[in-house]
């Protein structure tokens, strides 16, 4: 089978991570796989180039991005285009139809937004009703939101949970301070992670647990903010930042509890990739968070925006430490059983084959 991926970049992230891993994933099942940039490159792309993966970067002007999407589906022939988010739905279905797809897949990594916002997505449900075969949401969660907000456009919405290979880790050390109740939080560091929430979560639950310590791994534009803010907070003890990290099982595997504060999540890759590792978690009711937490019972859900409230989750499992083993093995097990990346190649391969004409779909 010929599968073209398209989406707009691949820096790191986790819909990129989840297209580096059908890509790896469905190229060793012996599938013909290609890779779709439409406005730039990124690591992940340099990375997949690297191994042997078919590499395109199509814009950044929109007239020639459709054009070259055009072209290099012609030449490639792809049995099926699958469309990450978005704009690459929006770029990509019409193109793919016109060059002879046979099957066009959408997957929304996000959460589709609700109802009254519906005209900022119509562009995207009408491509996808003209063109897609199907839209898959990576949490049941975003299949209902979509439901709700779509209607008749979103008959065709299926769950396929997103998958996560273990976070790599090269063992050595990593400059953590002091051996206290360690937390680590991953992820850019942007407005939609709510990390100020939770660095005030910590200020509040210091008094409670005076060796909290609160690892940040990630980057991004609110760095400096952040920074200043744990400096007016006075909590620059209990706080370090290490930026953006290609080895974050290195955190993951030396922490004792996995929080996210986010406003806004599909199916993060991080929290998949603390399962894996046997953290158990403290997240906010958004996305698929609290479905994974309720599959696995391993962490707490606590509502967004919530600062006495996750402070209290904080010092909770604080005083539950021999508890949390028992809880790691179990957030481990049910990513063994519901979140593996091969699972997830495995029923997008499924999909495609449902969709193609028989003699493709044995390809």
């Amino acid at each position: 089978m010929r599968i073209a991926h398209v989406i707009d970049s691949m820096e790191v992230g986790g819909a990129e991570a989840v297209v580096a891993a059908l890509c790896r994933l469905q190229g060793a099942a012996g599938h013909q796989v290609s890779l779709h940039c439409l406005f730039q490159g990124g690591t992940l792309a340099e990375k997949l180039e690297t191994e042997g993966f078919p590499i395109f970067v199509h814009g950044p002007a929109a007239g020639k991005l459709v054009w070259r999407l055009y072209r290099e589906f012609r030449r490639f022939g792809p049995h099926v285009v699958h469309c990450h988010n978005k704009a690459a739905t929006v770029h990509a279905a019409p193109v793919a139809r016109l060059a002879g797809a046979r099957a066009v897949f959408s997957t929304r990594h996000g959460m589709a937004a609700p109802p009254y916002r519906l005209r900022k997505d119509f562009k995207y449900w009408a491509c996808a009703a003209l063109f897609c075969s199907g839209v898959v949401a990576v949490c049941e969660t975003a299949r209902r939101n979509m439901h709700r907000n779509a209607g008749a456009l979103a008959r065709r919405v299926i769950t396929i949970r997103n998958g996560a290979h273990p976070a790599p880790s090269s063992g050595d050390y990593v400059g953590t301070r002091g051996d206290g109740f360690k937390m680590v939080t991953v992820g850019r560091l942007a407005p939609a992670k709510d990390y100020q929430g939770l660095l005030r979560s910590v200020a509040v639950a210091l008094p409670h647990v005076p060796d909290l310590q609160l690892w940040i791994v990630g980057d991004g534009r609110e760095a400096s903010s952040l920074k200043a803010l744990v400096a007016e907070l006075g909590i620059g003890p209990s706080v370090q930042f290490f930026g953006e990290q290609k080895t974050v099982g290195d955190w993951l595997t030396r922490a004792d509890v996995f929080v996210l504060s986010s406003v806004s999540e599909g199916l993060p890759i991080s929290i998949l990739e603390a399962m894996a590792a046997g953290l158990p978690a403290i997240v906010t009711d958004v996305g698929g968070m609290p479905e994974v937490l309720g599959l696995s019972g391993a962490g707490k859900v606590v509502p967004v925006g919530k600062v006495d409230l996750l402070a209290q989750a904080i010092t909770e499992f604080a005083s539950r430490r021999r508890d949390l083993k028992e809880l790691g093995q179990k957030a481990r097990s049910c990513y063994l059983q519901h979140f593996l990346p091969e699972r997830m190649a495995e029923e997008y391969l499924n999909l495609y084959r449902s969709y193609l004409p028989g003699e493709q779909a044995a390809i």
